[in-house]
């Protein structure tokens, strides 16, 4: 048992599933959440959690104390928030239902995993990553950092997704297909061609509706 006490960084939607998320793995001793400013208690039914100023949070903890998990998604903003708290330390949050074949994948730091996710082999995962419900990720897929990965996207085998990209629900990229950068694959799209930097892509199969700045 690790219950290490936790914050989660965000109060909207998306932190309510990581908290969920939190509760599952059962390790960890939730505390409250984090936003700019301070905000109005999240309330469950088993209890009520303060909402933190970010810098009342850092001028009362420090990194040896507590965990911290990312409860934002939307890639246009994470790894700014993250540069903030870089000095503590951002587990892996994996769901108990995700299945894999972890020994043969490689995972970075701060990658939130919800339930139903499959990972089959020889995967390469980096960091602050979101995988949300019952997305599945083929063989010898390469990943990069701070990607927002929405419920049912199928990543087929081999292939490479770059860093701060948008996937959106039920899409689907063909084998060995190639996502670069800063892009926004739109929801229920079938991706059989590579996706440049700056873009987004929807349909089927997906096409380009704008060059993003």
């Amino acid at each position: 048992m690790n219950n290490k006490k936790i914050y989660i960084i965000g109060s909207g939607g998306f932190a309510k599933e990581v908290y969920f998320l939190i509760k599952e793995i059962g390790n960890y001793q939730f505390v409250g959440f984090i936003d700019i400013d301070v905000k109005e208690d999240v309330c469950f039914k088993e209890g009520t959690f303060k909402v933190l100023s970010e810098s009342e949070f850092l001028e009362n903890n420090k990194p040896i104390n507590v965990n911290l998990a990312l409860g934002i998604g939307n890639p246009k903003i994470t790894n700014k928030i993250i540069e903030k708290f870089k000095k503590f330390e951002f587990p892996n949050l994996i769901h108990p239902s995700v299945v894999g074949d972890f020994g043969n994948i490689k995972f970075g730091v701060g990658n939130i995993i919800t339930a139903g996710v499959i990972f089959t082999t020889g995967i390469q995962v980096g960091n602050f990553n979101i995988f949300n419900l019952s997305t599945t990720i083929g063989h010898d897929a390469i990943i990069g950092d701070y990607n927002v990965i929405n419920p049912t996207v199928n990543i087929s085998g081999g292939v490479e997704i770059g860093d701060n990209n948008l996937i959106g629900v039920g899409a689907t990229i063909l084998q060995y297909k190639k996502i670069g950068n800063n892009s926004i694959v739109g929801a229920s799209s079938l991706v059989t061609t590579n996706v440049e930097d700056n873009t987004t892509v929807v349909g089927v199969p997906a096409k380009l509706m704008n060059k993003r700045i």
